[in-house]
């Protein structure tokens, strides 16, 4: 009897086993890079204490730890630090998209992701051509050659892009004029902040200058459709020609920029977008406080990445087959939290420490967030993260 009864619930446990339903593995339609250049752990820290209200960070429902070595040093630049994070790949400091072994030309995720169909972009608060950026698109062996890089821009096909960097576009040894041949491919390019948050375009390139993207940069006051200082390109003479004469200054927010500017570039990315698309965003200014040991700085930068952050995980909870990963390409500075006695419930200044002006080779941290989510939590390399993006994307 006893045999019979162990042989009923074995029968019943193969029938409810078929019965259930197959566990479906996370396929994210969409996906957003956000990378903060130079975050490390005192960069989160310095944000924790600072704000009395819950951080993106806090609301991370995954977190994981990226170690960032590049193909000859335990300390990563940025060129490869970028690599590594678009590639998969680890190359030496100072190369962008090269093999270390051969030489042959890398393909990133964001290529990649053009290939499958979805629409891609870029936005950050520095130069288009800037080392992190340009590993979503370009191989170079040295991140100096901006002017091949900028070139290189032009054939990526990318749909949306907004940044700063006009002069690898038109100042360039070969007296070529880039935004035209931009234009000449499909793409609707602006020059300033106004005419980026004014467009419906689904295809186009914002050029700024620096005081457009950064608030400790001067703003630039500039005729109607002209080029920070006074440069001349075929998108300056198109912006001029439409442009209201009683506007004679650049509508500035640097302050709000990467918030808005990642914000308009959704909002192009998601129409039309049946594969959906693939969004990288750079932070590219907290990595200069490291170096400048700069604690204010540091400090408002992750206060302006935490509103960028809050933005983009309402927009996660509001697009459930979108998935969000955070982390970044190194630590700079070796930022630490210095000690600063207090009363109890006190609100002290927060007292951040630097033990270089140049990066470090520590840990930095991964928070991921939406669909997919899950598979980024442990330790890995920073070159596990695209080849999990692509296992869950492809």
């Amino acid at each position: 009897m006893k045999n019979i009864r162990i042989a009923i619930i074995a029968l019943a446990a193969i029938i409810m086993a078929s019965c259930a339903p197959e566990k479906k593995e996370p396929h994210p339609q969409n996906v957003i890079y956000l990378i903060g250049d130079g975050m490390g752990f005192g960069a989160v820290t310095s944000l924790l204490l600072t704000e009395d209200s819950l951080t993106g960070f806090e609301k991370a429902p995954v977190i994981g730890l990226s170690e960032t070595q590049s193909a000859n040093s335990h300390v990563t630049d940025s060129p490869a630090g970028g690599t590594a994070l678009a590639c998969g790949t680890r190359v030496k400091n100072g190369v962008v998209g090269i093999h270390p072994v051969d030489s042959t030309h890398l393909t990133s995720i964001l290529e990649k992701a053009k290939t499958w169909g979805k629409k891609t972009g870029i936005v950050v608060n520095t130069t288009l051509t800037e080392a992190t950026p340009a590993a979503f698109y370009a191989n170079v062996e040295k991140r100096s050659m901006g002017f091949e890089i900028a070139r290189q821009f032009t054939e990526s096909d990318v749909d949306v892009a907004i940044g700063a960097g006009l002069s690898a576009f038109i100042n360039r040894p070969d007296s070529l004029d880039l935004t035209a041949t931009l234009i000449e491919k499909g793409y609707d390019v602006y020059l300033n902040w106004k005419s980026v948050l004014n467009t419906t375009s689904e295809k186009y390139v914002g050029i700024l200058s620096m005081g457009d993207v950064h608030r400790r940069n001067k703003p630039t006051t500039i005729k109607p459709g002209a080029a920070a200082g006074d440069e001349v390109c075929l998108a300056a003479k198109l912006a001029a020609d439409a442009a209201d004469e009683a506007d004679t200054t650049i509508f500035s927010e640097p302050h709000l920029y990467l918030e808005k500017a990642t914000a308009k570039a959704l909002t192009a990315l998601e129409k039309n977008a049946p594969n959906g698309f693939l969004l990288m965003i750079e932070s590219a200014i907290i990595d200069g406080y490291g170096h400048n040991n700069d604690s204010e700085g540091m400090i408002e930068e992750m206060q302006e990445f935490d509103r960028t952050l809050q933005m983009l995980i309402e927009y996660v909870n509001s697009h459930p087959s979108t998935l969000l990963v955070v982390t970044a390409d190194h630590e700079t500075g070796g930022t630490g939290i210095g000690y600063k006695s207090h009363a109890v419930g006190e609100k002290a200044p927060v007292s951040l420490t630097f033990s270089t002006k140049g990066h470090t080779g520590t840990v930095v941290p991964i928070f991921a967030y939406g669909e997919g989510a899950e598979k980024f939590s442990g330790v890995m390399k920073n070159t596990d993260l695209p080849a999990k993006i692509e296992a869950l994307i492809k």
